[in-house]
């Protein structure tokens, strides 16, 4: 199965235990399931410092979302993470390092790789 990630940053404070990629995580664990991350999703990809603690007025929301672990956990339990470098170029990113065990694909070869897959899921 392929999940296609396309929205990011949905809430940081609604998913700071559920965000899509936790829900990879758990499909992963039932079916072998690999991610392309396409559209703002495609940002997750880049290697960049974590995100500074979320302030609510007076109060610090200090557990928030971390993707990057995320995915490291999702190549550590043997499933495919994929960038569309088109994404990455549009979100001003291109050529930035990105995270370990991620693989930049381009959209010509998008056809070929959703064609190996007998289910594909929009996220």
């Amino acid at each position: 199965m392929l999940v296609i990630l396309e929205r990011a940053h949905r809430g940081r404070v609604e998913q700071q235990y559920a965000h899509a990629l936790w829900l990879v995580e758990g499909l992963t664990q039932q079916h072998p399931t690999d991610v392309l991350m396409r559209g703002a999703a495609a940002g997750y990809a880049v290697d960049a410092p974590a995100a500074p603690p979320l302030r609510l007025g007076g109060a610090v929301l200090e557990h928030t979302p971390d993707y990057s672990a995320a995915i490291g956990r999702l190549a550590a339990a043997g499933a495919r993470v994929l960038v569309s470098g088109s994404s990455l170029a549009a979100l001003g990113l291109a050529g930035r390092k990105l995270l370990p065990s991620v693989e930049l694909v381009n959209d010509a070869e998008l056809g070929h790789i959703c064609a190996g897959y007998d289910r594909l899921w929009y996220l």
